[in-house]
């Protein structure tokens, strides 16, 4: 998977990009002035993730093909825990947990095994409602669901 952000992206969103590329241990690369598809050309027929921006703040993530068809759009909110710091992440494995349609559409996405959250691992529990990223037992951030749409699914 490769990780971007939208044409002229806040600090915010280019924050959350690299953390979300050292979440799934996957590589970010600045947009700049690149259009999606030369973007796309860059993903090697891999999945693409598009985090735009919404007044400064991260405020929603696109999912393209490689070939850069549109899967999945997903607006959103960030909430960042009392204490909120970033903190580098170590090369683990994430795994994916959760349930309901979001949670099947991005467990078929993501290139991570289903499994349980535990101590020295990093975790995504996905709902229709929300999106929690775990990092050894404590959440870094959580991503509250406004809406998605579903394009299709890529195999």
């Amino acid at each position: 998977m490769l990780i971007t952000s939208s044409r002229k992206p806040s600090a915010n969103t280019r924050t959350m990009c690299k953390y979300l590329a050292s979440f799934f241990n996957c590589e970010y690369v600045a947009r700049g002035k690149m259009g999606l598809m030369d973007i796309v050309t860059l993903c090697e027929d891999d999945m693409l993730m598009v985090i735009g921006d919404y007044h400064g703040s991260p405020g929603s993530i696109m999912f393209y093909d490689g070939e850069g068809a549109e899967l999945l759009s997903i607006h959103l909110s960030v909430f960042y825990p009392d204490g909120y710091k970033y903190v580098p992440l170590k090369a683990l494995e994430p795994s994916i947990n959760g349930d309901g349609e979001l949670f099947e559409l991005l467990s078929h996405y993501f290139d991570i095994p289903e499994g349980e959250c535990y101590y020295d691992s990093k975790c995504l529990i996905a709902s229709d409602d929300y999106l929690e990223f775990i990092y050894r037992d404590n959440m870094l951030f959580r991503l509250n669901i406004k809406n998605y749409r579903k394009m299709g699914i890529s195999e």
